[in-house]
């Protein structure tokens, strides 16, 4: 099928030179319905123009360099396209990612739509640690088998930490043509966004098979914002919107134990 037999695109925010660009890239050409890929960037590099030649894919250059919220942003405004992944570089998608997501945007009237995940090592692997274990639980508590997820269930789902990794969300850009990511926020951009919009009364779908190939290593920004103490003050931010002082600081002690 022809990229534009399907109004969806995958948006790669690629930053710096991450070894496991191309590997995304592969994933997403694998697809089983085609979509246009692109990747956007504020830091061009000879490293992104070989990887993005490779793979036959467009680079567009944001000429704006404001941090991960401002890299967001602009990926969603390049993509033309109903539908819109943000492809993080250093993550792979399964063949059927695309398939089941918009299968999933068929079951309701849903503002972005969600698919499960795996944890993989550098050479893309099943592995699993603490914090990928304490997600899933969360995800198999507050979610159960629900496909169509909204109200005080995706209130419970987004209460207890960030267990929804903005690889696996796919936007219906016609629900939220104004969505925005937070500019202020490096580490918990995604779970602010997640909770803007449940706020706001949106519904969220499901597809539950895990999609999409995470990884966690010293690359990633995860880790880099870990290290900082940026995570854990945003993270402490988010908790206190979510619960009552002191439950809100009692659940996010207990949560950085799991990081």
């Amino acid at each position: 099928m022809s990229p534009e037999a399907v109004d969806h695109a995958f948006v790669v925010p690629a930053y710096g030179d991450s070894p496991f660009l191309a590997g995304c890239l592969a994933s997403l050409r694998a697809q089983s319905l085609s979509s246009r890929i692109v990747i956007a960037t504020s830091t061009p590099s000879d490293f992104i123009r070989a990887a993005a030649r490779e793979a036959d894919v467009r680079v567009v250059v944001n000429p704006e360099r404001a941090g991960i919220g401002a890299d967001w942003n602009f990926a969603l405004s390049i993509a033309t396209r109903r539908y819109v992944t943000l492809a993080h570089q250093d993550d792979v998608y399964a063949a059927d990612f695309l398939h089941e997501t918009l299968a999933a945007f068929t079951r309701g009237d849903a503002s972005l739509c969600f698919t499960g995940y795996q944890e993989i090592d550098d050479d893309g692997a099943p592995k699993s640690s603490k914090v990928s274990r304490v997600k899933h639980l969360i995800e198999a508590v507050t979610l159960g088998r629900a496909r169509i997820v909204r109200g005080l269930r995706l209130r419970a789902y987004l209460s207890f930490g960030d267990p929804l990794p903005c690889s696996s969300v796919t936007f219906d850009r016609s629900r939220n043509p104004a969505f925005s990511f937070s500019r202020d926020l490096a580490s918990n951009l995604d779970w602010d966004a997640w909770w803007r919009l449940m706020a706001s009364g949106e519904t969220f779908v499901r597809a539950p098979a895990r999609l999409v190939g995470r990884r966690h290593n010293a690359l990633t920004a995860t880790s880099r914002l870990k290290r900082d103490g940026t995570r854990d003050r945003e993270d402490l931010m988010m908790f206190r919107r979510a619960w009552p002082w002191p439950l809100s600081d009692a659940i996010a002690a207990l949560y950085r134990w799991t990081a």
